[in-house]
């Protein structure tokens, strides 16, 4: 339930000060803060919206919200341009039953101008409708006058809506309340404040349209800063629920079966990384939010979403405390490491006392009594893919010949890329914990961080095989690979000659992780006719990144800089073509729109993009 009297932007009591105000400064002004519509802007603290809604006559149906990557015959088609994180510029194409039209917004001082031009229409002009509310909740009274839509805060602040052109009557727009329609035979301007011409509206947007594109300028790399920042700005929005400003994974995964929000863990953790490059208070609450999810058990949830759905039976790979170590490295600031060093310790806890065997983890999925049942969690809880989705590689055929042990609720296997990331995971705790002088802390860490990189070395390494792989507790290594093989370079558990023997023998050559478009989910080589179709044919963002960071810390440069090289024309290309930011791309053609389940605007596929910039010297991460 949402407490209105706290306000919106008035972040929890729980959260220290400098955080608060975090918060509080990124919880203002108009923006698309509205999940279910694209073409929606709400302005902070006061939660006014403005929604436009269109109306077409072949079929008499009216587009209420409008979301990209929706996919049947009669959804709409929505191309994403250029976001200021601040909104102070938006731009997007609508194309739907045969209109297509350029909506463009932009920031006056405290004032909204929107400009909506027609660039083809079907037979009869479409209508534009303008609906006024307050959202989430929030109390306040819309008036429909002579000269538009007038808004009114319980304190009495007063907002106008108004609209150019002719005004037309249609009591069929599906709208509920008051509103303006005019006929989209030409642009439309909407603004608050006061009424503005057609002219003097393309003149605030083009000025914005230029700042936002000069605030790339210092990047060597300009686009990869652009789809960095777009993947961040057109996915970040108002979580009313828990008063706060964040970047979700897809505006589209929030509402269609997930109650309106729906926070993913390492996905959070990465968006919070890529944030940095353009926002740094919204780095911190990516970050601080994402944590703030985690289980009474103390370890952050694989996904917490607006149904009350948590998956209190499993994690995912932690990453939290690199990420967070990272932002500290480009900002300076230790308030942030003080907030979230209790919560990165819990965390790497839980998996130490829940998961280990020996000195190694295994994925598990904790049978537990849903309060919110989800059909989601069907095939999870307590089973061998609940389990596996702990790894980050939701059924993915490394495990396929792996048992799970519903006994222990573990898998059977030490997993390579999860032992590598807790080993990384540690580092960058005791780093943190160091430069906050917690000297118990960093101790701790780093002897079980040494002891799973030692347990890793004699358990993990396939000498036969001259590769580092996940093996059943019985000492054997599974049939199967994955490019998590090669994060025993990003965890610095690789010595020189096992980098370079697995980069030879398995990265480079064509058969196996190498060619034109990588890398590919499992070696070419391999042939799964009956594989989850997430992995069939596909090249994943994280593990390219987790793998890049390996390399770089291995110092194989040329391997390095070729892998930069192949995720700056893998993003490019869709880029370029349709300005899509994909979930996953393909293996054999570097394009992505050929699947069907790849999410076009997904945050974590700009991390192709943080690759090209690490690479080009824009962005510093190292390990």
């Amino acid at each position: 339930m949402i407490d209105t009297r706290r306000g919106i932007g008035s972040p929890p009591d729980d959260v220290p000060a400098e955080y608060a105000a975090v918060q509080g400064r990124l919880a203002r002004g108009w923006n698309t803060w509205d999940t279910r519509s694209l073409l929606t802007q709400v302005r902070l603290p006061d939660a006014l919206a403005v929604r436009l809604v269109v109306k077409e006559y072949f079929r008499g149906t009216t587009l209420r919200t409008a979301q990209i990557g929706r996919r049947g015959d009669f959804d709409e088609e929505i191309v994403l341009g250029p976001h200021a994180v601040d909104g102070s510029f938006t731009e997007l194409t609508l194309r739907w039953a045969g209109l297509e039209a350029r909506v463009s917004s932009a920031h006056l001082d405290d004032e909204l101008v929107v400009l909506v031009e027609p660039l083809a229409q079907q037979y009869a002009p479409a209508t534009l409708a303008v609906a006024s509310e307050f959202v989430w909740g929030t109390p306040g009274r819309i008036e429909r006058t002579t000269a538009g839509l007038l808004a009114t805060t319980p304190d009495g602040r007063q907002t106008l809506v108004c609209v150019t052109g002719e005004e037309v009557h249609d009591p069929y727009v599906d709208i509920d309340g008051p509103l303006l329609a005019v006929r989209l035979d030409g642009p439309v301007v909407v603004a608050t404040g006061r009424r503005r011409s057609v002219e003097d509206a393309s003149a605030i947007i083009a000025d914005a349209r230029e700042r936002a594109a000069s605030a790339l300028a210092a990047f060597s790399e300009p686009e990869h800063a652009e789809i960095v920042r777009d993947a961040i700005a057109w996915n970040t929005l108002y979580e009313p629920a828990g008063r706060r400003v964040v970047t979700m994974v897809s505006r589209l995964w929030n509402v269609e079966k997930r109650g309106g929000f729906a926070m993913f863990c390492w996905d959070a953790f990465f968006g919070a990384l890529l944030s940095g490059v353009v926002s740094r208070d919204l780095a911190y609450a990516n970050a601080v939010e994402m944590l703030r999810e985690a289980t009474p058990e103390g370890f952050v949830p694989n996904v917490s979403q607006g149904t009350g759905r948590k998956t209190y039976d499993g994690s995912q790979p932690p990453v939290g405390a690199l990420v967070c170590w990272q932002l500290y490295r480009r900002f300076g600031e230790t308030w942030f490491l003080d907030a979230v060093l209790p919560s990165l310790v819990r965390w790497n806890r839980w998996w130490w006392r829940a998961r280990r065997r020996g000195e190694l983890l295994s994925p598990g999925s904790t049978v537990f009594a849903p309060a919110f049942p989800s059909p989601q969690d069907i095939p999870r809880i307590g089973q061998h893919f609940g389990a596996t989705c702990e790894s980050g590689l939701d059924g993915h055929p490394l495990f396929s010949d792996v048992r799970f042990d519903e006994t222990t609720g573990m898998l059977e296997a030490h997993d390579v890329g999860l032992n590598a990331e807790y080993v990384a995971d540690c580092e960058a705790i005791v780093a943190i914990a160091r430069e906050l002088g917690a000297d118990e802390v960093a101790a701790e860490h780093a002897s079980r961080g040494d002891a799973v990189a030692r347990a890793m070395r004699a358990r993990l390494w396939d000498p036969e095989s001259g590769v580092y792989r996940t093996h059943r507790l019985d000492g054997t290594p599974t049939r199967y690979l994955a490019p998590t093989s090669f994060y025993a370079m990003y965890a610095g558990v690789a010595d020189a000659a096992q980098a370079r023997r697995m980069i030879e023998d398995y990265l480079e050559p064509e058969d196996q992780f190498g060619g034109e478009w990588i890398l590919p989910s499992f070696p070419r080589s391999e042939r799964h006719e009956q594989v989850n179709p997430y992995w069939q044919d596909r090249v994943w963002p994280p593990m390219n990144f987790l793998v890049y960071l390996g390399l770089r810390r291995a110092g194989e440069a040329t391997a390095a800089a070729r892998l930069a090289e192949r995720c700056a024309a893998m993003v490019s290309q869709e880029w370029r073509a349709r300005r899509h930011i994909h979930e996953n791309y393909s293996s054999r053609t570097g394009e992505a729109c050929v699947f069907d389940n790849s999410q076009p605007y997904l945050t974590w596929g700009a991390l192709l993009s943080l690759v090209a910039l690490i690479e080009a010297g824009d962005v510093d991460i190292s390990l």
